[in-house]
């Protein structure tokens, strides 16, 4: 049965059992019990659930599925936005729009359509380019992954983990149990980062380092109050 679909004991040392949160819990909210419905089973399970979004199994599996997903978007998203800035104010590389990850695609994308790696496609749209090259990148594997089969792999697998594991680091059950639940927190960050990351560039439009490196500097100029209260708006706009 694909743990990605429906709910099954977890390995050992999944970091999300009711007894470890209850312990964690004791000394801030020495009241609080978990909801019945969330056991502890699965990787990243704290047992909260104040909206009771979970309840439903088949609502709590499809929950399951779309957290890890967009988490492991998130996180490459994050270090996508991290690493061209970071190479620009080290002067180890040149990269468009300073490296700010919200200018750097101007480069790739033209009124024609698309300049990837000196290689050009497009349809005379830069959307419709943009969409269809994510349809035929992402979508076919995404099918294969939601269905359990599929890309030249035998199958069925899970769809969640389906076992791409070429470095061998999830061949011990307990490394692999300690390593879903170290993903789904850092992915969870990785969340929280990028939306931060897409407020800050709408308000000071400056990359993630920039501000970083702003508010280091002077922190009681540069912060969340004192950005918001000056937005420009007419640059949120786009005017």
């Amino acid at each position: 049965m694909a743990e990605g679909s429906k709910r099954a004991a977890a390995p050992k040392a999944t970091g999300g059992r009711v007894g470890d949160l209850v312990f964690r819990s004791a000394k801030i909210f020495p009241d609080f019990q978990p909801p019945s419905h969330l056991k502890g089973e699965f990787p990243g399970d704290y047992g909260w659930d104040w909206a009771g979004l979970c309840v439903d199994e088949e609502r709590f599996s499809f929950l399951r599925q779309a957290e890890i997903m967009n988490g492991r978007w998130a996180l490459l998203g994050a270090m996508g936005c991290l690493v061209p800035e970071l190479l620009v104010r080290n002067n180890s590389a040149k990269i468009f729009g300073d490296g700010v990850w919200f200018k750097t695609n101007a480069a790739a994308l033209t009124p024609e359509g698309a300049n990837i790696l000196g290689f050009g496609f497009g349809l005379g749209n830069q959307l419709a380019t943009l969409f269809v090259s994510t349809i035929l990148v992402i979508g076919a594997t995404e099918v294969w992954r939601y269905n359990g089969s599929g890309g030249g792999f035998e199958g069925p697998y899970d769809t969640l983990y389906p076992g791409w594991d070429p470095l061998g680091v999830c061949e011990d059950p307990d490394t692999f149990a300690e390593l879903k639940v170290k993903e789904v927190k850092n992915a969870r960050l990785a969340m929280v980062s990028f939306l931060g990351f897409l407020v800050q560039g709408l308000v000071t439009g400056k990359g993630p380092l920039e501000n970083l490196a702003d508010h280091l500097a002077d922190p009681t100029a540069n912060n969340a109050v004192t950005n918001i209260a000056g937005v420009n708006s007419a640059r949120i706009l786009g005017a």
